[in-house]
């Protein structure tokens, strides 16, 4: 064994406490010393910080110039803009140092002018390309991005410019044209920036869009919906608070840390078109506003927790704990996973359907009663209906990404059981036609390396893209299976053997299926995620009856399998069967997205998604 001090590359922190699951959990709201002019819809140096920023312009019966500097303690008077200005965009690192744009002037519907703070004075810097009330800003006073906006020609814009210090440049646009949200990107937006909320409501309300450097993605939306929503952080460590849609307004607070947002503690105080700033999401200042007149109050956020390194929990970190004496590491808590409801699908009627991709951007095609060839396309937060399927068809499996997916036999057969298609993100083409019959069968794998198998017969077949070649068979043949993994490592658990559900479960191994440790409950239709080596099943029911349960029993019943042994938990919110889940290389058994199914007594729309949590544990061997 080598000796630790060996050991090159690899740091251990020292912590005085855990990790928690998130920083801005214990984050709160308190009032601190307000504006002395009350106003709305100012700019604000947006990365600047809770010690040290700038307020400027704004509105307050009238359009003002009056310009106001943040301590940390309390607010000073300081010189004003060259000219009365509200509605526009700010940016900077501090209030020695910003940038200031656009907006309205008396006079004019909206301004392209530009102005620069050194701490004393202010003086031109270039104009914006386009004049634009309600722009917003992210960045330097020397390296700035603005986006948004509207007043001019069209009324509302995606438009995107750069500041260098001198001139501003036309980037990519964004994907939706808004205004009124608000921009984090810390102090090197033009490679890192994020865009969300905005005008209009709900379309861009909730909408987050996320810069590299050269173009927009859209990314995780906002919980609630807003307009004039303020905001503070990075493109991957953020806040956004307030806003609304006027009304109402609201207090609800959220925190970004870049995939999703996260309600956490509200304001005290409702307010809109009030201004920002701070450099993370353990610490943000909010200034004025309308609630719903103009406002002086100042709030001031903050984490009781200390923020270092690994503040945040993510799985596999490595750490000492001084407090306890005690070396731990993250793992993922699967004891604590939990399902919870997301948006449903658009289509009512469907069940034995088919499912491709992941939580945030998964596919479901087809299904039953009546047979449909819908497909659907969900993107964390809502369905969308795109192309269909050549043909209607159920029982059919699906595997793959949202952007490339296979979908092979089903019912009605013989027709439709060699019958197959590929989805290339856009369309349904027909692909080639399998060598037996599949109907009722599983799956796992990509749009080019797939295994498909059991259903009416306990056939196995291998897909390489092209053309189908046959596998060894199940040792226990069986119908409506859950399967997960990859083409060479693959499960297949429970399923129909008539005249009841199945506890069988057998591992594949790229030539044979070995069977293995049987699941804690008989059951069919159920549905399952992961690899053959971590992977949860859930749904199902129990046709003719099943060891101390009644027959056609629907389920709820979650079991976890950890390449050994089956452990159950936290149950789904509904019980059903023959829904559909994400299948393919996005599978995981950490997170999960299943959908529809019937319930017993009706057809569902539901979806729900499954999530485990992040917990430290103490290392007790070397």
């Amino acid at each position: 064994m080598a000796e630790y001090k060996n050991i090159k590359g690899f740091t251990v922190q020292t912590l005085s406490s855990d990790p928690a699951a998130s920083v801005v959990d214990t984050g709160s709201w308190a009032s601190v010393a307000s504006l002395n002019t009350a106003r709305n819809d100012m700019a604000v140096s947006m990365a600047g910080t809770t010690e040290a920023a700038l307020v400027a312009g704004g509105y307050a019966g009238g359009i003002v110039a009056n310009v106001e500097l943040w301590d940390g303690s309390s607010w000073t008077e300081t010189t004003d803009v060259p000219t009365a200005i509200y509605a526009l965009g700010g940016t900077g690192t501090a209030s020695t140092a910003a940038l200031i744009f656009g907006g309205q002037t008396p006079g004019s519907p909206a301004t392209n002018a530009s102005y620069e703070w050194d701490g004393s004075s202010w003086t031109s810097g270039g104009n914006l390309n386009s004049p634009q009330r309600y722009r917003r800003g992210a960045g330097s006073q020397t390296a700035g991005l603005a986006a948004g906006g509207n007043g001019g020609s069209p009324p509302l814009t995606a438009e995107t410019e750069q500041y260098n210090g001198s001139s501003w440049t036309e980037v990519g646009d964004m994907n939706s044209a808004r205004t009124a949200g608000s921009m984090g990107g810390g102090a090197s937006p033009y490679t890192a920036a994020i865009y969300f909320g905005g005008y209009p409501v709900p379309s861009g309300g909730a909408l987050t869009e996320s810069w590299d450097g050269s173009s927009w993605t859209e990314v995780g939306d906002l919980n609630t919906a807003r307009q004039y929503v303020c905001g503070s952080g990075t493109s991957t460590d953020g806040l956004a608070f307030g806003g609304g849609v006027i009304p109402p307004i609201t207090t609800n607070t959220e925190a970004w840390d870049g995939s999703s947002w996260t309600e956490v503690a509200n304001m005290g105080t409702s307010r809109y078109g009030s201004t920002g700033t701070g450099a993370s999401s353990a610490n943000a200042l909010v200034a004025g506003g309308n609630t719903p007149s103009a406002s002086s109050a100042v709030e001031e956020w903050t984490t009781t927790a200390t923020p270092t390194t690994l503040a945040k929990i993510t799985e596999g970190q490595l750490f000492f704990n001084s407090t306890t004496n005690t070396f731990k590491e993250t793992i993922t808590d699967m004891a604590n996973a939990t399902w919870a409801s997301v948006a449903s699908m658009n289509t009512p009627t469907r069940y034995f359907c088919g499912g491709a991709g992941s939580t945030t951007a998964s596919l479901v095609c087809g299904g039953q009663n009546p047979q449909t060839a819908n497909t659907e396309l969900f993107d964390g937060s809502a369905w969308t209906e795109v192309n269909n399927l050549n043909g209607s068809k159920s029982n059919h499996s699906v595997t793959g990404l949202q952007t490339a997916a296979i979908s092979v036999g089903g019912s009605p057969s013989p027709s439709f059981g060699t019958n197959n298609e590929q989805w290339d993100g856009t369309n349904w083409t027909e692909s080639t036609e399998s060598s037996d019959v599949h109907n009722q069968h599983s799956q796992c794998g990509t749009q080019t390396s797939a295994l498909f198998f059991g259903g009416d017969t306990p056939h196995t077949e291998l897909w390489n893209g092209s053309a189908f070649t046959e596998g060894a068979t199940l040792n226990n043949g069986r119908a409506n299976l859950a399967g997960g993994g990859i083409q060479t490592l693959a499960i297949g658990a429970n399923g129909y053997t008539a005249p009841i559900g199945s506890d069988k479960v057998e591992l594949w191994d790229g030539s044979s299926w070995t069977e293995t440790t049987e699941s804690n409950t008989s059951r069919q239709s159920v549905r399952g995620a992961g690899t053959q080596t971590a992977f949860i099943m859930s749904m199902g029911n129990r046709p003719g009856g099943a060891p101390s349960l009644p027959g056609n029993t629907t389920s709820r019943y979650t079991e976890f399998w950890n390449g050994t042994s089956w452990t159950e938990l936290n149950d789904m919110s509904t019980a059903r069967y023959a829904g559909a889940s994400s299948q393919g290389p996005a599978s995981s058994s950490t997170s999960a997205l299943y959908s529809g199914g019937y319930t017993g007594s009706g057809y569902s729309t539901a979806s729900e998604e499954w999530t485990a949590d992040i917990a430290n544990k103490t290392i007790t061997t070397s």
